[in-house]
């Protein structure tokens, strides 16, 4: 990796663990100048949430290929009716309740929740978080998480669609992060596109950027979402 990358990777690293937002367009004063920095460094913009991020080591390399896995397992699971579970936020109510079929368009989040094992018999946690926007035509954010056995997070996706991209009918952003045990960023994807998977030039595109926390532990995240298991 050269040395603009490293420093790349990490400013990005310092972004996630200050939980900042990650904005498409940052203001004037997110930026601190020195009398050092040159034309370029001051036109260049940094999106974090846009970065790639290979794993670089062989460790590293595994860790992705048994996250990979778990992945696959939550698809699998997924197909099989009544393996998760369902909790939802009415519109009404700010408490979370078991999914009620016949009241969809009330609702502002969905919790789908998957606890089982991976090949290596280790307990692992799912939760597909998704906010909707109250037309249901603006913009929809989709978070997931996995959590390993000691409720540490390994696996987090932000997806988000928009009608009002102006460069697609409908916008698709999705990232993808993969952390190690000790909670080391050691992969991260990006990709934006349209309706027909059509791959999107994201200088052409208004994407909105909301503020959002990942949250690193699966008590932490139970902490502000009581789900009812």
């Amino acid at each position: 990796m050269n040395f603009i990358k490293k420093i790349s990777v990490l400013l990005f690293v310092g972004c996630l663990s200050m939980g900042i937002s990650f904005a498409q367009e940052p203001t004037e004063s997110d930026y601190t100048e020195t009398n050092t920095e040159t034309i370029a460094e001051s036109e260049e913009e940094f999106d974090a949430e846009a970065t790639i991020v290979e794993p670089e080591t062989l460790d590293a390399r595994q860790d992705v290929d048994i996250i990979k896995v778990i992945i696959d397992i939550v698809a699998d699971l997924e197909e099989n009716s009544g393996v998760e579970s369902h909790f939802v936020i009415y519109n009404t109510d700010n408490n979370i309740v078991e999914y009620d079929e016949t009241e969809q368009s009330s609702i502002t989040q969905k919790f789908d929740v998957l606890k089982a094992k991976d090949n290596g018999d280790e307990d692992f946690t799912f939760i597909r978080q998704t906010l909707y926007n109250e037309n249901r035509q603006a913009w929809d954010y989709i978070y997931e998480r996995i959590y390993d056995k000691d409720g540490k997070l390994i696996f987090f996706v932000r997806r988000y669609n928009t009608y009002n991209s102006g460069c697609a009918e409908v916008a698709f952003e999705r990232s993808e992060y993969y952390y190690s045990d000790n909670g080391e960023l050691i992969k991260k994807t990006y990709e934006i596109f349209d309706s027909n998977n059509n791959a999107l030039d994201l200088d052409n595109c208004w994407m909105e950027r909301e503020i959002y926390d990942q949250y690193k532990s699966y008590s932490e995240f139970i902490a502000k979402y009581p789900l009812p298991l």
